[in-house]
């Protein structure tokens, strides 16, 4: 994820205007799906004194879980040195979702942060299994650095590109990779582009199965003038395609109208579609929109995983004695467990020292009554 910090590719992309109001359909938040935390652990799971953190000075950030034959496997960006600068794409395992062992560095970033580095920042997206080809395949954000030369910050993120790496070992089993780097998803830019996507490219991609086809939800933001980070979505006929088209009336999705990032999506049983992401937690340059709790992720519902309500809040440290973070960030998906509930790892900044630690709690998902509201 970034907060105006990160990197990536080479494709210009459309500047959007300086105002901030898209004309989003503002469609109801009432859907009668919500999440509700059922258990929730007092410290992080994964935190700086963790043995195996391979120098990783500043912790965690954008990543997803997924659990094969009783594993838990986290794809996770490590910010190895300067936070939300230094990166790289790491491998974890756990029998439990609590006891992690660091496996392997996935997806290293090449020294030299620079305009002409596209790789200078990595950033974990989706592992998505896909079926036809027998294989995992690896989503990941790639940066370049600013150019001062071109009026660019030298902290931010420019160009960002979804990467796809595929596993070298077929079936499920080959979760462990290695992974070879196959080339661009999707790049910024292009004539469907749309025109709230901004200089930092993309700076999340994530694809899920929709019938026969494939649907992303891709995200973007502009630098300057600020606007808001915002996501689109758009189709593919296969998970293998460069290009993806985007859908007119989804660009932007009214799931956010200032924030959000990352968004991991999984299917229901009852057949619609649920997104966990990163939601706002400031209001910088829209002080009329109320700040979402810092202790929170968003969630959103789609009943044809192609338009997207409004989207809710979920607290996930929700007592004094949970509350180890000043700042939660990243949802790291849902994994479906045996008895109907949820796994939910998140990162967020500890209070008491400058690391972004690894959360976990567990939720279940209830029905409201049709038309409640909270």
């Amino acid at each position: 994820m970034a907060l105006a910090i990160g990197g990536a590719s080479v494709v210009a992309t459309v500047l959007p205007a300086g105002a901030q109001n898209y004309d989003l359909d503002r469609r109801d938040d009432s859907f009668r799906e919500r999440l509700e935390v059922i258990e929730e652990k007092p410290a992080p799971v994964i935190g700086p004194d963790q043995t195996g953190l391979a120098g990783n000075k500043s912790g965690f950030e954008t990543g997803v879980t997924v659990k094969v034959d009783g594993t838990y496997h986290l794809f996770i960006s490590e910010m190895f040195g300067r936070p939300h600068l230094d990166m790289r794409i790491a491998h974890w395992s756990s029998p439990d979702s609590i006891r992690w062992t660091r496996q392997s560095t996935v997806v290293e970033s090449k020294p030299g942060r620079s305009p002409n580095n596209s790789m200078s920042e990595v950033w974990m997206q989706a592992m998505v299994f896909d079926e036809q080809a027998d294989r995992w395949t690896l989503f990941y954000i790639a940066y370049r650095g600013g150019n001062s030369a071109r009026g660019e910050a030298l902290n931010m993120d420019y160009e960002g590109v979804a990467r796809r790496a595929v596993s070298q070992v077929p079936g499920r089993k080959g979760i462990g990779g290695p992974f070879k780097d196959v080339g661009i998803a999707m790049a910024p830019g292009g004539k469907d582009a749309a025109l709230w996507e901004g200089q930092q490219g993309l700076d999340s991609f994530f694809p899920y199965r929709v019938g026969n086809k494939w649907v992303a939800l891709h995200g973007s933001h502009n630098h300057f003038p600020v606007s808001p980070w915002q996501v689109g979505v758009a189709t593919a006929p296969r998970l293998t395609s460069s290009t993806w088209k985007r859908v007119p009336s989804e660009q932007p999705s009214p799931i956010e109208s200032l924030f959000i990032e990352n968004p991991i999506v999984n299917r229901l049983p009852n057949g619609h579609y649920i997104a966990v992401y990163d939601n706002n937690h400031f209001a910088p340059n829209q002080p009329d929109i109320p700040v979402k709790a810092n202790n929170s992720v968003g969630y959103s519902i789609s009943r044809d995983g192609i338009r997207w309500h409004q989207g809710r809040s979920l607290i996930v440290q929700t007592s004094e004695a949970s509350n180890w973070s000043s700042d939660v960030r990243t949802a790291l998906g849902l994994v479906p467990e045996p008895d109907g509930t949820f796994t939910l790892l998140y990162t967020g900044r500890m209070k008491d020292r400058p690391f972004w630690g690894i959360g976990r709690v567990r939720v279940k998902l209830t029905m409201a009554p049709a038309g409640a509201r909270d």
